[in-house]
């Protein structure tokens, strides 16, 4: 655009030149010959030749005079050209720092999903381990070695969700995650996966209340294994955010052609600003309660959502109620 409107400047410039020469060469009288030479100088002038001089004009005057004029045209011509092509080197540079850039963030990926994978085998081997224990295979427990043991189980449990998290959004963002579409019935769903988190939510003494009323016998394809990732994530959410003894509600809303759920509790709230940033990668609100986590989990949640077609929102009232609306397709009856 700047390029274009210097080459309309020069062309008005040079026309109203022309114009001026035409006049002086009619007051003064100047040959006709001369005025062809400038006139088809001009012209080529017109159509890109700027390298254009003219010669042996009767007043050498003049003929200084105007070959300055294309010297001039011809200077700013090659200073646009120099320009133009800083600018490419520039875009260039850009290029190449812009490609080193997710290169090297590639490789942090990739390192990073490598250590994950290889810390994820003695993870669930001492999980299982400790199932062992506390399920008495090895002998009975006293109340407080079952106590201790529950809360060791609790801990890897969730690093074994956090490393689940990193690997998980690892394969989804080089397209490497394949999912298990099934046909399910959403009110089992949403029951089966309440009764596994039946032992986290006690632990803190928090009740997780459903109301499946709208959805009973309905049907929705999806995976099974990661939409369950995606709710139990959302409600170990629920459960750290809210006060103990607390209730975490789920709700769910029967629609023409989708299903939502409401997952609600009561707790500090989440600012509007934090409302824009919570899905975002590796963003965590834990820091502020002193909490660990690798800000992946709403971030994997929202993506595994939108790869079964569907959407999650988060809202907050004013009295501190946080709800994430959760929306899948539904079957065709």
């Amino acid at each position: 655009m700047i390029y274009l409107s210097i080459i309309l400047f020069f062309a008005f410039v040079f026309l109203s030149g022309t114009v001026f020469f035409i006049i002086l060469f009619k007051k003064y009288n100047y040959s006709k010959n001369d005025l062809n030479k400038i006139l088809l100088a001009a012209k080529r002038v017109r159509y890109g030749d700027i390298n254009v001089r003219i010669e042996n004009l009767c007043d050498k005057d003049l003929e200084t005079a105007v070959n300055r004029l294309f010297e001039t045209m011809y200077d700013r011509e090659m200073m646009i050209k120099e320009y133009q092509s800083t600018l490419a080197k520039k875009n260039l540079t850009l290029e190449e720092i812009i490609k080193q850039e997710k290169q090297l963030q590639l490789f942090k990926e990739e390192f990073a999903a490598t250590l994950t994978h290889d810390m994820k085998v003695p993870v669930i081997a001492e999980l299982n381990s400790l199932n062992y224990l506390i399920e008495g295979r090895f002998g009975p427990l006293t109340d407080k070695q079952a106590e201790i043991l529950n809360l060791m189980k609790n801990s890897n449990q969730e690093l074994k969700d956090l490393i689940e998290n990193m690997l998980e959004t690892y394969k989804l963002e080089q397209k490497t995650l394949s999912l298990n579409f099934t046909n399910n019935n959403v009110n089992e769903f949403i029951n089966s996966i309440v009764k596994e988190m039946y032992p986290i939510a006690v632990s803190t003494s928090h009740s997780i209340k459903t109301d499946l009323s709208a959805t009973e016998n309905i049907f929705s394809e999806f995976d099974n294994m990661q939409m369950k990732r995606v709710f139990k994530n959302l409600i170990q959410n629920a459960i750290s955010f809210s006060p103990e003894s607390s209730d975490i509600n789920i709700k769910s809303d029967n629609q023409e052609t989708k299903i939502k759920f409401y997952i609600t509790n009561k707790g500090s709230g989440i600012s509007k600003e934090e409302l824009e940033l919570i899905f975002q990668k590796y963003y965590s609100g834990q820091s502020k309660f002193k909490k660990a986590g690798t800000g992946l989990g709403l971030y994997l949640a929202q993506q595994l959502v939108l790869a079964h077609n569907g959407k999650i929102e988060a809202d907050c009232s004013k009295d501190g109620f946080t709800t994430f609306v959760l929306t899948l397709p539904k079957n065709k009856e």
